[in-house]
């Protein structure tokens, strides 16, 4: 899926969307050369997230670009590879060292018409 001895770049879907998301984007990297894989993540748990894409990384050749929209800029800092070249980061959350994904929403002061999200009866928002 990448073009060989070129640049593969690996876009990453955030929370409420998959892979699909990314079409535009990819039909135009491709265009210029690029070899654009979309990699699904469960949306499990930040440790499954990051499993998947490093299974959708194998997939890929040559040096790495990883872009990551929203939630997925927690997915792709958690990803080491030699290959990476760059990170990517959409509108997307770009936490500290040791920092979790949850410590990031909490930052600040919470916006006073911010949806309230909390946790459905199987544990996901």
């Amino acid at each position: 899926m990448s073009v060989s001895g070129n640049i593969s770049v690996v876009a990453v879907h955030g929370a409420w969307a998959d892979g699909s998301s990314w079409k535009d984007v990819i039909l135009g990297l491709e265009r210029e050369g690029l070899g654009v894989i979309a990699a699904p993540i469960p949306l499990t748990s930040l440790g499954d997230d990051i499993a998947a894409l490093m299974r959708a990384i194998a997939r890929t050749e040559g040096p790495l670009i990883l872009t990551g929209h929203a939630y997925a800029g927690a997915v792709i800092a958690g990803v080491n590879d030699e290959r990476l070249k760059a990170l990517v980061y959409v509108a997307a959350l770009a936490p500290d060292e040791g920092e979790t994904v949850a410590q990031v929403f909490y930052r600040d002061e919470k916006h006073p018409l911010s949806p309230q999200l909390s946790p459905d009866g199987d544990g996901f928002i």
